[in-house]
């Protein structure tokens, strides 16, 4: 249960920290992405309105196609390239209103030819058109490296302008951008370790408690009552525990006066029942004249016989002690418990399948007295049938550090909706029982760190198997 408990709180935790840290990194790059692309534009569409102050509009209308040994295109073609070095930028390029070529600083554009490259950019164009400079998108050279272009009209804005002037910048924050990444996945990593080193810490210090209130609450459900819970904290799973140990305490001060009612019950009718014991014998010898009224004493001798086991078993139920637990073997165990089973002439046979060797940690006069009542029963519910003959098997096997005990029997069963209120105190379907004889077997076997369930024998009828731990 702890591991399980340890594993939620670990994913509770850590799977909404990875998502905030990685939503987050990712808007914080997003953002700085956006910023330096908007910054990059800005200072490209700065750097275009500088060039297109340096020319001059009557420059561009004069140049045509042939003018390359001219003064004029000399002149705009130095500006351009002095831009390009002053700038610090890849390319400066200068084109007429129509797109077509007038000074390129990189040459791939000669003059009056149409400058195809920059077609894509016809929005960016129209708006620097209107006297705002403005950036294109992001696009990958040939060098496959990311640029941007910026453009500002040359001459009176609008219809009129003489041409643009046209800057190209490499996108070279993408290595800060790089960088920045790299610090986020570094700085994500080491915040998620901080976050599981602190909650493992913290899981270890709620869970382990957690599991200690869970197991002693599972040996209260034992009837564990004398082992107080310890309070190991001053928060809320201290108050939990305290409140768990007020419970146990209750339950034990309830089951310490239902033993002394239950022992007080059964002392107060065992005198009177030795009383009317010795009158019914009394009386028997002053009929013994009267063979038809002896009769009639046998039947108080019997119901006195049944009054006095029912007396035993309220004081076995009321004063049972802790077992003195040792090593006990089961194959001589089980030899005797089918003997004592079978004594009275029983209406089934009892087969005993047990590993020579095998153990159980327990204590044997109360381990006997919890088979000998399952084996008795088993007897009683394989004979009560006349189809067939009575079968009744005990048998035993090691499961790990644990040892399973079986007493079955072919009888008429259990019925499903009551296997589990056959061993609650008083709860019996006989016409005469008192109902304690599976309660007290199911006592001894928690008392012994063990359980015992009921289920359907394979072969019909009842079969009850008790776990036990191991004796080595």
């Amino acid at each position: 249960m702890a591991q399980r408990l340890r594993t939620r709180l670990l994913l509770g935790t850590l799977v909404p920290t990875v998502a905030a840290l990685g939503v987050f990194g990712v808007l914080a790059h997003e953002v700085a992405r956006r910023a330096l692309e908007d910054e990059l534009g800005s200072r490209l569409g700065t750097a275009a309105a500088g060039v297109a102050l340096t020319v001059l509009p009557d420059q561009l209308r004069t140049l045509r196609a042939g003018d390359e040994g001219s003064l004029t295109f000399a002149n705009v073609r130095r500006k351009v390239e002095q831009a390009r070095e002053k700038l610090g930028v890849r390319r400066v390029l200068v084109v007429a209103g129509d797109l077509s070529g007038r000074a390129d600083s990189d040459g791939r554009v000669a003059l009056g030819a149409p400058a195809y490259e920059i077609e894509a950019d016809r929005p960016e164009i129209e708006r620097a058109r209107s006297g705002t400079p403005s950036a294109s998108l992001l696009f990958v050279g040939h060098d496959g490296l990311p640029y941007k272009r910026a453009y500002a009209v040359i001459g009176p804005a609008g219809d009129g302008a003489a041409g643009f002037a046209v800057v190209e910048g490499s996108a070279d924050y993408f290595r800060a951008l790089a960088a920045f990444r790299r610090w986020l996945i570094t700085g994500g990593i080491v915040a998620l370790a901080v976050v599981l080193a602190i909650t493992v810490v913290a899981a270890r210090r709620i869970t382990a408690p957690v599991a200690r209130l869970a197991q002693a609450a599972r040996a209260i459900g034992r009837g564990e009552l004398g082992t107080r819970v310890p309070i190991e904290r001053r928060d809320e799973i201290g108050v939990l525990a305290a409140t768990l140990d007020d419970m146990r305490a209750s339950l034990q001060a309830r089951d310490e006066r239902l033993q002394m009612m239950l022992a007080g019950i059964a002392h107060e009718v065992r005198n009177p029942l030795g009383g009317l014991e010795l009158y019914a014998g009394l009386l028997r010898d002053a009929l013994a004249a009267e063979p038809e009224r002896l009769q009639e004493v046998a039947r108080i001798e019997r119901e006195l016989g049944y009054l006095k086991t029912v007396v035993a078993e309220f004081l076995d139920y009321a004063r049972r002690p802790p077992p003195d637990l040792a090593p006990v073997p089961l194959a001589p165990l089980l030899a005797e418990v089918r003997e004592l089973a079978t004594a009275a002439g029983a209406a089934a046979t009892v087969e005993v399948a047990a590993v020579d060797g095998l153990a159980v940690r327990a204590d044997a006069g109360q381990l006997r007295r919890a088979l000998l009542n399952l084996a008795r029963n088993a007897v009683t519910a394989a004979g009560s049938r006349a189809d067939r003959q009575g079968r009744v098997s005990l048998g035993a096997a090691r499961i790990g550090d644990r040892v399973r005990i079986e007493v079955s029997d072919n009888g008429p069963g259990v019925a499903p909706e009551l296997r589990e209120k056959i061993f609650t105190p008083f709860f019996t379907t006989r016409e005469k029982g008192t109902g304690l004889g599976l309660a007290f077997v199911r006592e001894i076997v928690r008392d012994h760190g063990g359980e015992v369930v009921v289920d359907a024998a394979p072969g019909g009828g009842a079969r009850f198997r008790l776990d036990l731990p191991a004796g080595f």
